[in-house]
């Protein structure tokens, strides 16, 4: 159940589970990172024997930690809970590159949708909101479990806003839509302020 090393980042174009290994071996080196509830989220190549469930489909696999996994709110911890953000907000960026690229190839009457001040607008204003996210001073984004949730919670508005936008090509399969759901999901069970983590 321990992930590869990963001596960087995987390329943008990597599918968005083995970007989640490559940051729990780098949060944590040999291991995989316990959420609060005591579950580990990763890859179903790198937990190939966790049982099937709604994220399957994915690429995802929820499993038991097991006493080898890293548990807790120490540096471990917080390395992958900030990394999580920051992958979130690297997904962001390309779903902009790619609503760009798709509204501008996509017409109606005689110009393209990209060049109609409403959609123009509307995308604007959420790079712009993605923006003010990364201009905040990282000590404030990750100071606490409180401020990692509250930045988990614009990014997925961010995320939702953009999907709006593309509307039914989001969700094709190579729209961005179930990658922005994974980075839901993972910001849901990891980053909850709510969520008393469980004895190791």
């Amino acid at each position: 159940m321990n992930p590869a090393p990963s001596a960087s980042p995987p390329p943008a174009s990597t599918p968005y589970p083995l970007v989640l290994d490559a940051l729990h071996s780098r949060a944590a080196p040999g291991r995989l990172v316990a959420s609060p509830t005591g579950h580990v989220l990763a890859s179903t190549v790198t937990l190939p024997d966790a049982p099937p469930g709604p994220l399957t489909r994915f690429g995802l696999a929820v499993a038991e930690a097991t006493p080898e996994s890293a548990f807790g709110e120490g540096p471990a911890a917080d390395r992958f809970a900030a990394a999580l953000l920051t992958a979130h907000r690297e997904l962001l960026d390309a779903t902009i590159a790619h609503a760009l690229r798709h509204l501008e190839g996509r017409t109606s009457g005689d110009t393209t949708l990209l060049a109609k001040q409403l959609v123009a607008g509307q995308l604007a204003d959420v790079a712009l909101r993605l923006a003010e996210d990364a201009a905040v001073p990282e000590a404030h984004r990750h100071a606490d479990r409180d401020a990692r949730w509250r930045c988990h919670l614009r990014l997925v508005d961010i995320g939702r806003d953009l999907l709006r936008l593309l509307g039914a090509s989001g969700f094709l399969a190579d729209g961005p839509a179930g990658d922005l759901h994974l980075a839901e999901v993972l910001g849901n069970v990891y980053l909850h302020p709510d969520t008393e983590y469980a004895d190791d």
